[in-house]
Order: structure tokens, then sequence, then C-alpha cells
């Protein structure tokens, strides 16, 4: 499939995150251990047993240090959408790609095309423009969520350069494999006096959410990474800021404005106008 194609659809999936993490309404640190549990514990099932691949081949190092970082930013992630509205949370969040593209040109050394630099303005824009028609007030919860994703975001975007490092080494879902693999021993001992208090249709919606985000989601998303930029792939998840938004206004009644589509408009031309460099 084309990687534009498969970032895209990738970017559309993980937009739906703060709505799972809304309806399954679990501690921060339950959930995390269960996203990162099941993609590992069905990832690691599938290459031993069916593939029979051996999964340590290269750079291990690198992978472990990527995984101790997404389990951080994982649970930071998931905290944010527990503690402020999913449109304050996802606008946070999407500082990373700017962080994506200045690491990538100065760690990988690649080069951003003259185009994209001042195009990267846009939905920087569009961005300031929808944050700032949020009534986002000095509510100490808020606070927490906000805080939460800017340190997620900043964990996220070195993650994302890491995985990149090592993506023509493993393919896209290995690379997912590996994101999650410490994830689940971290938090298990957190998370063990937590399951016999969940019932079975929660359990459901932890499953679909590990897998269609942790599974689907990011293997697609890795699988673009292997050939594409670092850079180029990190302005296409711009849309998710709309996306991520929409779920919030259409489920959660969050409100949407004139200002809001402004800021959306602005995210999504700047994507379509983007070169592919």
């Amino acid at each position: 499939m084309n990687p534009y194609l498969l970032a895209i659809l990738a970017i559309l999936i993980l937009g739906s995150a703060g709505a799972f993490i809304k309806i399954i309404a679990l501690p921060p640190i339950v959930l995390t251990f269960f996203r990162t549990l099941i993609p590992t514990v069905l990832l690691f099932s599938y290459f031993k047993l069916i593939r029979r691949r051996r999964l340590f081949r290269y750079s291990a190092k690198w992978l472990l240090v990527g995984s101790l970082l997404n389990a951080g930013r994982l649970f930071l992630f998931i905290a944010s959408y527990s503690y402020t509205s999913i449109v304050n949370a996802i606008v946070i969040f999407y500082t990373w790609p700017v962080f994506t593209v200045l690491y990538s040109r100065i760690w990988l050394k690649e080069s951003i095309p003259r185009r994209n630099q001042i195009l990267l303005f846009l939905p920087l824009i569009g961005i300031v423009i929808i944050f700032s028609d949020q009534q986002v007030t000095t509510d100490e919860q808020d606070l927490i969520g906000m805080g939460a994703m800017s340190l997620s975001s900043m964990l996220y975007a070195f993650t994302v350069l890491i995985f990149k490092r090592t993506s023509q080494e493993y393919t896209g879902f290995e690379t997912v494999f590996f994101q999650n693999l410490l994830g689940g021993f971290i938090f298990l001992p957190f998370a063990l006096p937590y399951l016999n208090k969940i019932d079975l249709p929660t359990y459901g919606l932890i499953t679909l959410f590990s897998i269609f985000i942790g599974v689907l989601a990011f293997g697609m998303f890795f699988q673009a990474l292997q050939k594409m930029r670092a850079s180029t792939l990190s302005y296409l998840a711009y849309l998710e800021v709309v996306i991520a938004s929409l779920y919030g206004i259409l489920l959660f009644d969050e409100t949407v404005t004139g200002q809001f589509v402004i800021g959306a408009v602005l995210i999504i031309v700047a994507t379509l106008l983007f070169k592919k460099g």
C-alpha cells in the first residue's frame, strides 16, 4: 500500500484513542498496563509461534530505550485524557511533530524541503487558533491533564526518531512489539489490585482499544515510517488533531465554534499542500 495512504489510515484510527480512554474510564495506570500488555502478548505469539521469527536481531539497546520511554509517554497520554477534554489534550499533544521535524534534522540528518518549512507554520497557527478558543481554566484537573500531555508529547517525539532509526531492521509490527514490550512488566504490580474489579464488557472495550490502536494503527504507522521521512510523517500526523477533536465534539458534547473550524481548515489545507519529501 502507498505509504502516504497507510499513514493517513493509521492517523484516522489513532484519532479515536481519546474517545476510547474516556469511555473505558479506568485509572490511567491500569489502562496503560493492558494497552501495552495485549499488543506484546499477541505479537509475540504471532512472531514466535506462527512465523517462527527471531525478534531480537539488531539494535536491541535502542529498542529497549524506546520501549521504556514509550511506557512513560503512554501513561502520561492516558492520564491527560482522564483529567482534561479531548480537544485540549490533542491540541497540546500535537506539539510533538514540531520536535520531530527539528530532531530529525539534527539526529537523522534529514533535509526539510523549503516548501515544508514554510507550510509547517500553517498547522501551528491552526492549533493556536483552536486552542485559543477553548475555555481552558486554571482548574487543577485541567492543569494536570495539560501538563501530562506536554510531557507525553516530548517523549513521543523522541520515540518516533528512535523507532525510525531501527525501522530498516524491523517490520512495522515488530516495532510495535518492541514499543510495548516493557510497559506490561512495569505496570503489572500497580494493575493487579484492579483486575478482579473490571467487568466483562469493560474487558471487551480494553481488548478492542489495545488491538485497534496498539496493534493495527501503530503497525500501519511504523510500516509507513519505513518508507518515508520522519519529518514528513510527523507533518501528516497533524490531521489527528481534527479527527480527535471531532470525536470529542460528537461523542462528549465538547464545543465547536468558528475559530475551531478555521483552525481545522488550516491544518487540513497545509497537509494537502505539503511537498512529499
